[in-house]
């Protein structure tokens, strides 16, 4: 064994060879370079990376990517939507970036504090650019959300009424205008806007207290012109109401009219109707009357003994009777005809003594 090889197999403090030792080193460093040339990149950011200070424009997506360790560094920029807020409690908020209110004053001279959210986000593409010349999110909201949006709400609140901002209509003009003036300034900066929203104004209580007994007065005005006007609804509809009334007796009165006229036709018509009744009547009557007349004359033509039957038949009831004559009593007692039969008082008529068999 040569003297080299007695220093390679000499065994360290710890009893363990050299050899061992610096495999192990070796392993460990080529693990750690394995590590850090390792870039895990998670949903909702991108990696920036730098070399030496400076960006080398490359842009790493969500995933597992691979760089050059101890010269390349990640910046990790998020790409998702985020929010800046102003509120009176800041802390309580849990946007993600938080400030206190702005304070404005209106065209008119009212003191107003307004509230309110900027959404906005980075997008992959103007990372590089925005990084470069604004900074990372903070400055990026510092330099550029929060900078611009306060001083556009300020200004744009002077170019309203505070009336406009408290009835409500005015309030969205101002968050249109504002967000379209804050859209701009973003471009400028490849920092893109998702909204602007107006959450509250907050008014002086001086104001509001004055606003309210305008609005009490108001509706006392409209209260007293609805009163009015529901007053001259009910004298028109009295006036209606009357009409309607006069126009129903009117029609009455005609139905009225029409219905006696009508009735009196009617009646006029059962007359004339009645009187023909009853002239037609007269006349079956006489038609009658003549044909039993003329039926009694054809009769006694057949049978001349029905004449003296008929006197005879008269006299049943008579007691007295008058004679004319000279020299004769003009009243003489008739002999009474009862207990005698109807057959023996009547002459027998042609053929009225035959048998039923026509023998005499």
């Amino acid at each position: 064994m040569t003297r080299m090889d007695s220093r390679r197999s000499r065994p360290t403090r710890m009893g363990l060879p050299i050899t061992i030792v610096v495999g192990v080193i070796v392993g460990l460093f080529g693990l750690l370079l394995l590590i850090l040339a390792y870039t895990p990149v998670a949903y909702g950011n991108v990696a920036l990376i730098a070399r030496f200070g400076g960006l080398t424009g490359q842009v790493f997506g969500p995933g597992l990517h691979w760089r050059a360790p101890f010269i390349d560094r990640a910046v990790v920029i998020p790409t998702v939507v985020q929010s800046y807020e102003t509120s009176d409690d800041p802390g309580a908020s849990n946007s993600d970036y938080r400030d206190y209110p702005v304070t404005a004053q209106t065209i008119d001279g009212q003191q107003i504090s307004i509230k309110y959210t900027v959404l906005f986000r980075i997008p992959p593409t103007a990372a590089v650019q925005i990084v470069q010349n604004v900074g990372r999110p903070p400055e990026v909201v510092e330099n550029v959300v929060k900078a611009h949006s306060r001083n556009l709400a300020r200004l744009w609140a002077q170019n309203h009424t505070a009336e406009d901002l408290y009835s409500g209509e005015g309030i969205f003009e101002y968050e249109d205008a504002v967000r379209e003036a804050l859209e701009k300034e973003f471009e400028d900066y490849g920092v893109f806007l998702d909204d602007f929203l107006v959450r509250k104004v907050d008014f002086d209580e001086e104001y509001i207290r004055a606003i309210e007994q305008q609005q009490i007065a108001q509706e006392a005005i409209e209260t007293a012109r609805y009163q009015s006007e529901a007053a001259e609804y009910e004298k028109a509809s009295q006036i209606r109401l009357a009409e309607a009334d006069a126009e129903r007796t009117k029609l009455l009165a005609q139905a009225d009219a029409e219905r006696t006229r009508l009735l009196a036709i009617a009646e006029a018509e059962q007359t004339k109707l009645m009187a023909a009744a009853d002239a037609e009547r007269q006349r079956l009557l006489a038609d009658s009357e003549a044909y039993s007349i003329q039926a009694r004359g054809e009769v006694l033509q057949d049978f001349p003994d029905l004449v003296q039957w008929e006197f005879v038949r008269n006299l049943e009831s008579v007691q007295w009777g008058i004679l004319p004559g000279d020299g004769l009593t003009p009243l003489i007692p008739l002999p009474s005809f009862e207990g005698q039969t109807e057959a023996s008082s009547l002459p027998e008529l042609p053929g009225q003594g035959e048998s039923p068999s026509g023998s005499e």
